[in-house]
């Protein structure tokens, strides 16, 4: 044991001796074996710390599809809620157009029978009888003229562009996509042009009206009316009475419009006629306008104009304008 230091290390059991170099190897061994401890276990704390941090990841992917999933749902939700708004301001649109009279609408488009419809065929039979007397009806001069004087016949414009839109079911030139009943004739013209009374007759209205804009309606002899939107001015006023030919307005763009131009109306009794078969009155197709226009009792009308013009054999008691 020379030349090798020695340690002694007693306690109660008795007392043991250990050279340096024995000592280091056991130290050593110690430090090696919490080396291994700190490894595998800071390896198990790695794979548990991953597994979590997987799982993690997992629930994040989860999470983020889902709100994917709803961003897209409440998209889709908006989209639709949009969709069913403009369908219900749309609808509103319509029913005001409609100006309230919808059973009379429904007439016109064919949805709901007249009431005369639900007459027996006596009345029918004496319907169609009045029609062939209006068929072979042939009107003297004097009677034609005061026939135009009275019911709305003729172009409310002496200048216009073109006609924009016909009477009856279009597409909506501003809430694209949409169908709906137009009750009249457009024609574009310039902001300005004058507008004349198709017929004699009587101011009923001439103030805004909604989507019509600026809105004139003449009241004219038998239960006819005509209507006219968007103006830019008057040139009468409620309550004033016009002779045909007369200046009652100027084309404008007020209201729900696209552009200058005039829409025009034509009604009897509250329901909505087609203005194209009045505009192209004439001599010659006057026949074939009261044929097809059903729901005015043209040979009633025709004796009650003579009636209270006196109308005999062409002569006319009273001075025609």
């Amino acid at each position: 044991m020379r030349n090798k230091l020695m340690i002694t290390i007693s306690d109660v059991r008795g007392s043991k001796q250990y050279t340096v170099s024995e000592l280091v190897r056991k130290m050593a061994l110690w430090v090696v074996l919490a080396v291994v401890l700190v490894i595998v276990g800071g390896a198990i704390f790695i794979k548990v710390l991953s597994s979590k941090v997987d799982e993690l990841d997992k629930k994040s992917e989860q999470y983020r599809q889902i709100q994917q999933f709803l961003i897209s749902e409440n998209a889709k939700l908006q989209e639709t809620k949009e969709k069913l708004a403009k369908q219900i301001s749309h609808k509103g649109l319509e029913l005001k157009l409609m100006d309230e009279q919808l059973s009379e609408i429904e007439k016109i488009i064919g949805l709901k029978p007249d009431i005369s419809d639900a007459f027996d065929n006596r009345v029918a039979k004496a319907k169609e009888k009045s029609l062939e007397s209006v068929k072979a009806a042939k009107l003297s001069v004097a009677e034609l003229a005061l026939l135009n004087k009275s019911i709305p016949t003729g172009m409310p414009l002496k200048h216009y562009k073109r006609l924009t839109d016909k009477f009856g079911y279009r597409m909506h030139p501003i809430f694209v996509g949409e169908r709906i009943f137009h009750f009249g004739l457009d024609f574009a013209a310039k902001t300005g042009t004058p507008i004349y009374a198709p017929a004699d007759g009587v101011v009923e209205y001439a103030k805004r009206k909604g989507g019509y804009g600026k809105f004139l309606l003449l009241n004219h002899p038998f239960g006819f009316k005509t209507g006219y939107g968007h103006l830019s001015r008057y040139a009468v006023k409620e309550g004033d009475y016009v002779s045909k030919g007369d200046l009652i307005g100027y084309v404008g763009n007020t209201g729900r419009s696209t552009g200058p131009h005039l829409h025009y109306e034509v009604r009897y009794l509250y329901k909505w006629l087609d203005p194209m078969d009045f505009v192209n009155w004439s001599p010659q197709s006057y026949r074939t306008v009261m044929n097809k226009i059903r729901r005015v009792k043209w040979q009633q009308l025709l004796k009650q104009l003579e009636e209270r013009y006196e109308l005999r054999d062409d002569k006319v008691a009273m001075k025609l304008d």
